[in-house]
């Protein structure tokens, strides 16, 4: 998961399948990690208004990764990356 995309301009680029995929401000600090049934799709709702810390943040790329194995990957990103916006 290194390759950062521009939000939301690229979000055509990642997939209509099942994943997990990280969001990041202008420093590419990761801010939120999550997973979806279709990636593309779900990446085209954020930010999330039912997540008060992403209505606050400007993200500016995402990053994202295919895997049927996504609620366990998630977890592994949220425990690596510890952030913020999955704290609340």
């Amino acid at each position: 998961m290194t390759n950062w995309y521009n939000f939301p301009s690229q979000i055509g680029y990642a997939p209509t399948s099942e994943g997990v995929y990280l969001l990041g401000d202008q420093s590419e600090v990761v801010i939120y990690a999550g997973r979806a049934d279709s990636i593309r799709e779900r990446l085209s709702t954020h930010p999330d208004p039912k997540n008060p810390c992403l209505g606050r943040k400007v993200i500016k790329y995402f990053a994202y990764e295919e895997t049927s194995n996504s609620e366990v990957r998630e977890q592994g990103l949220i425990d690596h990356y510890n952030p913020e916006c999955n704290r609340e």
